[in-house]
């Protein structure tokens, strides 16, 4: 019997109005790519993955996540996409063992603590309550439209629309003066030196890299002539 060759296209046929895009999924080297990222050994067993170690659980899923919808969403249409269900294993498997890893636990008290999807609760920096979980995906049946609605889809002609952006044609951003404009700029946060001046303070507030300016506003806020409250309450037009 004549082998086929992975990942190739094999043929096409006609169902349901729709061609049917013939597509093998190669196993082998989407093993490779979990091996390369240190999920698995060479052999497809799955590992810890020691870049991570010191990283905290959320940003383990996260990473987890983005390599599980990398690899499976775009091989739904694959003749073997019941396949998947190996990558999304050394996956899941993966991230369990590194947070075993990081705890110094077995991993029975990983899923026995976050359950199979690993589902971690934090808060996050704005003292916001979180829930992340590894987005495991309950069925691998094929979708045999998959390929030829993104076929169809780069086939459409596609209308670009010019959106003009230019900071520049902006007004003063203290004053409201529509004329003479000058970006005025800050360094990052990590270069900037204490005491900072108003207009960095006001910058930094608005979380801006560079703010439209009239020539009369950054003649004084480059002197730091103007009071915080002179910059913050601006005209608004």
């Amino acid at each position: 019997m004549r082998r086929t060759k992975r990942h190739t296209f094999l043929g096409i046929l006609s169902i349901g109005g729709f061609p049917d895009i013939d597509i093998l999924i190669d196993n082998k080297k989407l093993i490779r790519k979990l091996y390369d990222k240190g999920m698995c050994n060479a052999f497809g067993y799955p590992t810890s993955i020691k870049r991570l170690l010191y990283k905290p659980i959320e940003d383990i899923i996260v990473y987890g996540n983005q390599v599980l919808r990398g690899l499976i969403n775009n091989n739904q249409g694959c003749r073997n996409y019941y396949d998947m269900h190996r990558i999304q294993y050394i996956i899941q498997y993966s991230i369990a063992y590194t947070i075993a890893r990081k705890y110094d636990i077995s991993l029975k008290k990983v899923f026995r603590k976050y359950h199979s999807q690993l589902i971690y609760s934090y808060t996050n920096d704005k003292g916001q309550g979180k829930t992340i979980r590894l987005a495991l995906y309950h069925s691998f049946k094929r979708d045999k439209i998959f390929f030829p609605q993104w076929l169809n889809k780069i086939k459409q002609s596609v209308e670009y629309k010019y959106k003009d952006t230019n900071p520049l044609k902006r007004n003063c951003y203290i004053c409201g003066n529509p004329h003479q404009h000058i970006m005025f700029h800050r360094k990052k946060i990590s270069l900037l030196r204490m005491p900072y001046s108003h207009i960095i303070k006001e910058m930094i507030r608005i979380n801006r890299r560079q703010i439209c300016l009239c020539q009369e506003c950054f003649t004084k806020v480059s002197q730091n002539l103007l009071e915080y409250n002179q910059i913050t309450k601006r005209k608004l037009t």
